[in-house]
């Protein structure tokens, strides 16, 4: 059976940090907004701009009132939400890392 345990990450300063094994649901339902409620800026930022592109693609579509765009629309957006999702949890390690967290054993 799997270890469902968080990682622990410990910085001098800061203090804990738990992250979560597996799918991140907050990272694939609240995206850009998800990474900076964990201060991971960079994240948010990078996100923010997929968000953006996603965002203006489905805003052309109904504008344009085109079937097929907004299914290209609806289609990425659902796939940048898995990606979200399934990396999220990863994405969040990386960050904390560069930022001199240490995971704890």
């Amino acid at each position: 059976m799997a270890d469902s345990s968080p990682d622990l990450y410990f910085h001098p300063r800061h203090g804990i940090a738990q992250v979560k094994k597996g799918f991140c649901l907050p990272a694939f339902f609240f995206g850009s907004f998800w990474a900076l409620a964990r201060r991971a800026y960079a994240l948010f930022l990078l996100l923010s701009v997929f968000d953006f592109a996603l965002w203006f693609l489905t805003g052309y579509a109904a504008a344009q009132e085109s079937l097929g765009l907004m299914s290209l629309g609806l289609v990425c957006t659902l796939a940048y939400a898995y990606i979200r999702g399934k990396h999220g949890n990863e994405w969040i390690r990386n960050s904390l890392e560069a930022r001199g967290y240490a995971l704890r054993s």
